[in-house]
Formats: structure tokens, C-alpha cells, sequence
């Protein structure tokens, strides 16, 4: 097992915090608050990483819950917000975006990087709507249009600009609940099969009270108007899979 830091290790991390300026004990709790604060994140963050894998390897949440004594819903309720702290390669490592294609992927990953950039706390369906409209192919943008919306009105409403009184991300943003949905959803809407941008689109019109569900919404874009245009386009039968 990896070594974990000692208190003496600890308390030399505290010391080496403010070796620059004179010795200020008070100063020093504040020091030792913020890196026990952060040991706590990453362990949370340890518990989410293996609860994603345990997910993506086909246990639910009763199949997690039961050796602790709790509940499917319980387990849910303890576990979720610490996968809420998970990035997108941490959920490529867990294995939950195995079926994601390469497109798919990259949209996940220009909304990350836009979150960052923006400073947000952590990645919300308003970064991922942004980078599915910016998607090369262009997919979203069509069904948006066909739908009598203006994907340059839809991405107005949800740019922004940084910023500058809030400190630069230092770190790569966690994927917030409401992508986290979108993500569980485009999973559901390939009904076993890649999961592309398309799905994502869709997954992210599955929760239409997210900030993206309600811009489009309100623009008379809704999942089974999209679904069928997108089913249209690719010269199926509309038949949702819901």
C-alpha cells in the first residue's frame, strides 16, 4: 500500500508554508486547516473514484449499499457527491466513458477546459451545451435550426465572460451533477451501442431544469422533437428509447 504522510510529514508541510515570512502560530492554523481540508477532498475523491469503477462494472447501488448497511437510495445519497468531485480522465480511468467515441470524449473535454477558464466551480450543462454546439459536425446546430431556433441565439444566452475578481482554476473543474446526469443519459439514449455527441445532446434535453435544459427549452427545443429530428436525419423510424 502506497505511504500515506505521517504527522511529522504533515507538520513539516505546515513549516515549509510560511518559511518566507516570521513564524505567526495563528497563521499556522489557518496553514494546517487548508492542507487537512484538501487531504480530506482527495480522500472523498479516492471513495468516488472506486464507487465509478464499482458502477461501471455493472454493481448498483443497492449491490454497494448492502455490505454497509444501507439502502440503494442510501447509498446513493452518501456516495453521489463524492463522484461529484471527479474529473473527466478520472471517469475515463473508472471506466464509466468506455463507450463514449472520440468526439464524444473531446466535447467533455472542451467543456472542462471552458469551466476552468470561466472559473467555475465545476463543470455545468451550460459549458457542455457550449462545446456540443461547437462540435465540428455540426449536429446540434442542425436540430436547432430545423426546430426554428438560432444555435447563435442558444449560445448567446449561455457565454460569459471570465471573471477577473475570481481566482483562475488551479486545477482541472469536477464534473457537476447536471452533466453528470447528461452523461448517464447519453449512455441510456445508445441503447448499448457508442455513445456519441448526438447522444450527448440528447442526455443533456433529459434534464430539462439544468441551465442548458432551460435555454433550449425555451426555445422550443425539447428531447423529443430533437430526438426526432435526429432520428429523421439518420432515416430511422421515431421510436424513443426511453
Amino acid at each position: 500500500m502506497a505511504q500515506i504522510p505521517t504527522l511529522r510529514e504533515l507538520v513539516g508541510l505546515v513549516l515549509l508554508d510560511g518559511i518566507a515570512e516570521p513564524r505567526d502560530p495563528v497563521a499556522q492554523i489557518g496553514a494546517a486547516e487548508r492542507i487537512a481540508g484538501e487531504l480530506n477532498v482527495l480522500g472523498e475523491s479516492l471513495v468516488g473514484f472506486f464507487v465509478e469503477l464499482a458502477r461501471a462494472e455493472g454493481c448498483s447501488w443497492a449491490d454497494i449499499g448492502a455490505p454497509r448497511g444501507l439502502s440503494r437510495q442510501g447509498a446513493q445519497q452518501r456516495y453521489a457527491p463524492l463522484i461529484g468531485q471527479l474529473t473527466v480522465e478520472d471517469l475515463v480511468r473508472a471506466g464509466v466513458l468506455r463507450r463514449f467515441d472520440d468526439e464524444a470524449l473531446d466535447c467533455l473535454r472542451r467543456a472542462e477546459t471552458r469551466a476552468g477558464r470561466l472559473a467555475h466551480d465545476a463543470v455545468d450543462s451550460g459549458d457542455l451545451l457550449v462545446a456540443v454546439l461547437d462540435d465540428p459536425a455540426g449536429l446540434a446546430g442542425t436540430v436547432i435550426r430545423a426546430l426554428g431556433a438560432d444555435p447563435a441565439d442558444v449560445r448567446a444566452a449561455l457565454d460569459e465572460e471570465p471573471d477577473d475578481n475570481r481566482p483562475a482554476a488551479t486545477a482541472q473543474p469536477a464534473i457537476g451533477s447536471d452533466v453528470r446526469r447528461a452523461i448517464d443519459g447519453a449512455a441510456a439514449e445508445a441503447q448499448g451501442h457508442g455513445v456519441t455527441v448526438a447522444h450527448l445532446f440528447l442526455g443533456l434535453l433529459r434534464t430539462p431544469g439544468s441551465r442548458a435544459g432551460q435555454v433550449l427549452v425555451a426555445r422550443g427545443v425539447t428531447r423529443p422533437a430533437a430526438l426526432a429530428q435526429l432520428l429523421g436525419l439518420a432515416g430511422r423510424p421515431a421510436r424513443d428509447p426511453a
